[in-house]
Formats: structure tokens, sequence, C-alpha cells
């Protein structure tokens, strides 16, 4: 093998090398971090043109419309969950003539972390199963994807009070 040859050859290596480097530093990126649940926007403010039933319409039909499973409970809320792969996640909607406010209430197969001690301790805490943290409180961290599903939750129910003449104020 000649000189030509070695220096094509380590040439093409690096190539691939550094091909191969790009991909996994791509791929790294893409996986969803970890969010703070109580920076989740959560408190809406309906702008009081509908009634309190007619908003409970909007919330479920938003809910539904976005992929959720509602269950109507009690006192003015809503039990509302999402499924998508192997995550589930569980949601309390209350609402009155003026507001409405979504409330993490539960979640399986969810990455997450209970104080920000556990998320300094252990770096990439999988959850299989469903998990709580210490006294039924909420975690402090929770996977990415949340607030994602949160927003597409909120756009869909604010798209539902739009189509019966309601909205948002904020």
């Amino acid at each position: 093998m000649g000189v030509a040859e070695r220096e094509e050859n380590a040439v093409t290596f690096r190539l691939r090398l550094l091909f191969t480097l790009t991909i996994a530093l791509f791929i790294a990126s893409c996986t969803p971090s970890m969010v703070v649940l109580n920076e989740v926007r959560n408190s809406y403010i309906v702008d009081g043109s509908l009634t309190k039933d007619q908003l409970e319409e909007a919330i479920m039909k938003g809910a539904q419309t976005a992929g959720w499973l509602t269950k109507d409970l009690v006192g003015d809320r809503i039990l509302a969950t999402y499924r998508i792969r192997v995550h589930t996640v569980h949601v309390e909607i209350s609402y009155t003539d003026s507001f409405y406010v979504v409330r993490y209430t539960a979640s399986n197969g969810m990455k997450m972390f209970c104080t920000t001690r556990d998320k300094e301790k252990i770096r990439d805490l999988k959850v299989s199963g469903r998990q709580e943290c210490l006294g039924g409180r909420a975690p402090m961290y929770i996977h990415g994807n949340y607030k994602q599903w949160m927003d597409s939750l909120n756009a869909a129910i604010q798209n539902a009070l739009a189509s019966q003449g309601g909205g948002i104020a904020y």
C-alpha cells in the first residue's frame, strides 16, 4: 500500500468518523429534555361569554380533538388522559365560567424527578409503571414532551372555545 492510498484511507476514515459523530449528536439533541413542571402554563382565563356548561363542553371537545380521553368528574372537574407509545399522562381540568386550570395528577412510563437532588444524583431516571413522589405530590421535573402535550391540549381547547363563540383572554 502506497503513501497516497494510506492518506486516502485516513481521509475516508476521518470522514466516516465525522459523519457518525454528527449523526450521534443529532440523535442526542432530539431526545427530549426534562422540564420543570411548575413552569408549564396551566391556568387560563376565559373571556366570560360562555356558560359553565358551554365551557365544560368546549374543554371535553377540545381535549378529545387533541387525542385525550376525558371523563366528567364530580364538582366541575374533568379527568383527561393522554396515551402515546409507552407514555401515559393524567391531568385534572377544573373550571368555572371564567377560567380553567389543568393540573398534573399522575403519569406512567414517564421520566421524572421528584426533587432537584434526585435530578442531580440520577442522570437519566427511567420510569416504568406508575410512580408517585412522596406524599402524592407532583414531580418537580418531568419528561420534556409533557409541555408539548399541554400546549397541544390548550390549543385544542381554545379552538373549541372559539368555535362556540368564546375565547381566552389569557
